[in-house]
């Protein structure tokens, strides 16, 4: 697999894990910017949009674009499937397991 897809594929579970754990299931594209950072997948804003617009079409996502470089991305029913390990979607890696906290 190209680095290019797999990086993508980290990317797209790391976003839907993050809103998954956030208490109102949204997070903004700086701060899901500063998460992927933070687990060394990070990428420009303008990739960072490209995979929330992945993840919109694909339904995992609705997005509100608040001005041109910040967006506010939710999770949906179908995405927190996929972030839990419920649902195994091509495109996005599978997420290992958790442990309980």
């Amino acid at each position: 697999m190209p680095m290019i897809e797999l990086m993508a594929e980290h990317q797209r579970i790391s976003i839907l894990i993050s809103l998954s754990d956030s208490p109102d299931y949204g997070l903004n594209s700086s701060i899901l910017g500063d998460i992927l950072d933070k687990y060394s997948i990070g990428c420009s804003r303008d990739q960072l949009h490209t995979q929330l617009d992945w993840l919109e079409q694909n339904g995992y996502i609705t997005v509100n674009r608040m001005t041109k470089s910040t967006w506010v991305a939710d999770i949906t029913q179908a995405g927190l499937d996929v972030a839990k390990g419920r649902v195994v979607a091509h495109g996005i890696k599978r997420p290992g397991p958790r442990s309980q906290q």
